[in-house]
């Protein structure tokens, strides 16, 4: 694609587009697990939940269900309702991506976290850390989060419940 500007013209890359899914694993005392990714070109690092892209093969519980096995070790779910949405395109490693994520409520106990069955070399690269975060330490953090609401979206769902329909939850 061609983009001209200012007397240039110059290339742009059409973005990859992707679906993926990601969990909100929420331990009954309400903490969420999150982990600390790390953008490889820019070093950028952020918090997101549990998930990735959908295979076309999969339905969204199993491209879940498999993310969740191969990001946190947990085997056994039960996947609830989908809560949130999300569109966003980003750079990611030198490509640009355009993603339509769909977020689902998994309750699950606390548990130790492991990656060592994440067969993706570039996940594995960008894997920093896990934790489990409270909505307030989640609000009162200066690191960065996505969706960047995300402990207001916390606080609403641990208040009121997963919502009837999945609602668009910001950047």
């Amino acid at each position: 694609m061609m983009k001209k500007g200012r007397g240039r013209t110059t290339l742009t890359k059409k973005p990859l587009k992707r679906e993926a899914v990601r969990a909100i694993l929420l331990t009954p005392d309400e903490q969420v697990l999150l982990i600390r990714v790390q953008e490889p070109v820019t070093g950028r690092e952020f918090w997101c939940a549990p998930g990735g892209g959908r295979q076309e093969e999969e339905s969204p519980e199993i491209s879940l269900r498999r993310e969740i096995a191969e990001e946190t070790g947990l085997e056994e779910v039960v996947i609830g309702p989908p809560i949130w949405t999300r569109r966003h395109t980003f750079d990611w490693a030198g490509m640009t991506i355009s993603q339509e994520e769909t977020y689902y409520l998994v309750h699950s106990e606390w548990f130790r976290p492991t990656m060592k069955g994440n067969p993706e070399p570039i996940e594995m690269a960008a894997f920093r850390e896990f934790r489990w975060w409270t909505v307030d330490e989640i609000a009162a953090s200066e690191e960065r989060f996505a969706p960047r609401r995300l402990a207001e979206h916390l606080r609403f769902l641990i208040r009121c419940g997963p919502p009837e329909m999945p609602f668009d939850s910001g950047p």
